[in-house]
């Protein structure tokens, strides 16, 4: 589409079951919580799991996400990622909560993503999405920033986001 001229190459899109969704500009304080979870991420990887900052997620012919982290084990090409492999998506939120909490936990609970954190990047609130059934996720949870919130597969990234570091 870029080359044909329909998008512009640095357009922000989603293909959700083939419609195309146009993402929000990303905002300061979606960048600086961006910024401090990824350095947190970076510190706190262990070994046997590889993080891939916004991504183009293929999780068929028709429907990509871009999630701010996805976590997956080093042992999936990031070319081979499909949903289930995935441990852990994480979606910053400044001007895209309603979005990021609304229609985005249905398309990675269908594709079996284990684990969902939306964090409102203003309020630094962490909704977690678990346990991907036909009917939507089985536990959802909503954390302050002073929570201690732990990966279910990778304890290694719990973390309190009243404790990162999001500069000035």
């Amino acid at each position: 589409m870029v080359e044909v001229g329909l998008i512009e190459e640095d357009e922000r899109l989603e293909l959700l079951g083939g419609e195309l969704v146009p993402m929000s500009p990303k905002g300061y304080f979606h960048e600086r919580v961006k910024l401090a979870l990824n350095m947190f991420l970076a510190r706190n990887c262990p070994e046997r799991f590889l993080i891939v900052p916004e991504t183009t997620f293929r999780l068929s012919d028709d429907t990509f996400v871009e999630p701010d982290f996805l976590v997956f084990p080093a042992s999936v090409s990031l070319r081979d990622l499909k949903g289930p492999d995935a441990v852990l998506a994480i979606e910053v939120a400044d001007s895209s909560l309603g979005y990021d909490l609304g229609r985005k936990p249905r398309i990675y609970n269908q594709f079996a993503i284990p684990e969902l954190w939306v964090v409102d990047a203003k309020k630094l609130v962490t909704h977690v999405h678990r346990g991907p059934t036909a009917d939507g996720y089985s536990d959802v949870s909503v954390h302050e920033p002073e929570a201690l919130l732990t990966p279910l597969m990778v304890p290694e990234f719990a973390v309190r986001f009243a404790s990162l570091d999001l500069g000035p």
